[in-house]
């Protein structure tokens, strides 16, 4: 149900129904892998704008939620801190095509502000697939995207075998046709469901690139790559494009994310 951009934080209308929604297809995710494995335990990475969007007191008690905004000292991994090697499993719920993408519904990356192309080791990449790698550099596949329909053209360009659930049909930048929660949250338990078959089937596995990893953020204006370049873990390109490395991706998205953060300027309201 998620189409306007003054829903997408606290100010705007709208927004704490929002947090109700999403929290629902979180909670769906979570009962579908229940139903399989009802030992199952979950740590949800709240990933979006402030990183308070998903209600603590309404999320399904076999879950734990990471809370806290995206300061570089605490949580560089934005969407995926909290992850480590003893995680079997990973699914992406309420994500979004990448930046530029034609007609894709409130397309970004990461900092709509400031990221105008995100590149790993010379492919442009969107949250998704930025995520999948982090997660890789813990062995966990991912098994189920939960998004915006133009998303799983993207997906596909990675990643054949995880599933997907479309909860809209996209029409342009601001507009699509929405199921309603009652049939979505049915679907995505389904594939949950059927993720946790394919899972012990051997299907999934985590995405890995070839190391070490180097992001390259291209940002909107010079004086965006001036600033991230003050940090010491990135180098500049050019004018308007910076870059991170490291072993791994994970570590080149934690140097990412420092520029980024320096690149700001000020913590915007959802870095506080």
């Amino acid at each position: 149900g998620e189409v306007h951009r003054e829903k997408m934080m606290p100010e705007g209308k709208g927004y704490v129904a929002g947090q109700k929604l999403l929290t629902g297809d979180v909670n769906a995710v979570i009962e579908g892998i229940l139903e399989v494995d009802p030992t199952a335990s979950f740590v949800v990475g709240d990933g979006h704008g402030i990183m308070r969007n998903v209600l603590l007191e309404e999320l399904n008690p076999a879950a734990e939620l990471v809370i806290g905004p995206a300061q570089p000292q605490n949580k560089p991994l934005v969407q995926c801190e909290g992850i480590d090697e003893s995680f079997d499993l990973a699914v992406m719920v309420g994500f979004h095509s990448k930046a530029g993408t034609p007609g894709g519904l409130l397309a970004h990356t990461f900092v709509g502000s400031t990221i105008c192309r995100l590149h790993m080791n010379d492919r442009e990449v969107g949250e998704a697939e930025a995520d999948a790698a982090i997660l890789g550099s813990f062995d966990v596949p991912v098994g189920l995207i939960v998004g915006n329909s133009e998303l799983e053209d993207e997906i596909r360009e990675w990643d054949q075998s995880c599933l997907f659930v479309s909860t809209k049909r996209t029409l342009g930048p601001t507009a699509a046709i929405c199921k309603p929660p009652s049939r979505t949250r049915e679907e995505i338990r389904t594939a949950a469901r059927e993720m946790m078959a394919a899972h012990a089937a051997g299907r999934f596995k985590p995405y890995l690139q070839h190391e070490p990893i180097t992001f390259v953020v291209e940002t909107y204006r010079r004086e965006m790559t001036d600033r991230a370049c003050t940090s010491e873990v990135v180098e500049r390109i050019d004018d308007r494009r910076f870059k991170a490395d490291g072993r791994d991706a994970a570590e080149a998205f934690r140097h990412m994310w420092m520029g980024l953060s320096q690149a700001l300027h000020e913590p915007q309201a959802w870095m506080q």
